[in-house]
């Protein structure tokens, strides 16, 4: 094999990768980026995350107590119910702003989610 064909072969499978990426960003494939906030001793693992729109939180209860976290925010609005320890459950911001996210068993725990576009 000359350096030319070795080249063009390379060259081949670059082009062949690239159109393979494109792909699964336009069929929406690829997904987007998620985070994940922890619930323990009654209070979020963070009180303020900034995302993007269509970005997901994922919301793990590592706590010894049922949480029931939600979000009244206007169009970002939200409710887990009730979450026994253990579980985990994702929520998908789909628009810009600011979501203030809590528990409505435990007053305390707030959390500020930041949607950027």
């Amino acid at each position: 094999m000359t350096w030319r064909t070795a080249l063009l072969a390379g060259l081949r499978l670059r082009s062949a990768c690239l159109v393979a990426v494109a792909a699964l960003a336009a069929s929406g494939a690829v997904s987007a980026p998620e985070f994940t906030v922890l619930q323990k001793n009654q209070a979020f693992s963070v009180s303020h995350l900034t995302i993007k729109v269509g970005d997901r939180v994922t919301f793990i209860n590592n706590d010894a107590v049922t949480h029931n976290v939600y979000s009244d925010t206007k169009g970002l609005a939200f409710e887990i119910e009730l979450q026994p320890p253990g579980r985990a459950d994702t929520v998908q911001f789909s628009r810009p702003g600011v979501a203030e996210v809590r528990c409505a068993i435990h007053p305390g725990m707030r959390l500020s989610v930041e949607v950027q576009k």
